[in-house]
């Protein structure tokens, strides 16, 4: 996805996500999205399912899909991050949720160990 204009996606992303009281954290590293959606069971199927058959993604995946106790991301409909800046807290956050929920994608999208077929939904 070289050259991508990540641009259209987030403000599409932060417009649709505050009308329908979704809140999270999209992650670019060059080549692949991180997308997590915070928000009631009905909104977030919702957007996932304008998601995914949008043109401007391929390969949707879910990673992983579990109620959380809190929000990690509540104060933004929708915010990006570079994944290779550790140090973000709301980088490790994620990171965090991900080794409990999926540590097989969390080594993939973080450490470039394994592949994208070693990694299943949890």
């Amino acid at each position: 996805m070289p050259g991508v204009d990540i641009g259209p996606i987030l403000a599409s992303a932060k417009r649709n996500n505050g009308i329908d009281g979704i809140t999270g954290l999209m992650l670019f590293d060059g080549h692949s999205f991180l997308q997590v959606l915070e928000g009631s069971e009905d909104s977030v199927a919702a957007a996932f399912e304008r998601i995914r058959p949008d043109p401007r993604h391929t390969d949707v995946t879910v990673i992983s899909d579990h109620l959380v106790p809190e929000r990690d991301f509540a104060y933004w409909s929708m915010e990006l991050r570079d994944p290779a800046h550790p140090s973000d807290d709301s980088v490790w956050r994620l990171r965090r949720r991900l080794e409990q929920f999926n540590p097989d994608f969390h080594h993939y999208f973080f450490d470039g160990s394994g592949s994208p077929s070693d990694v299943s939904s949890s």
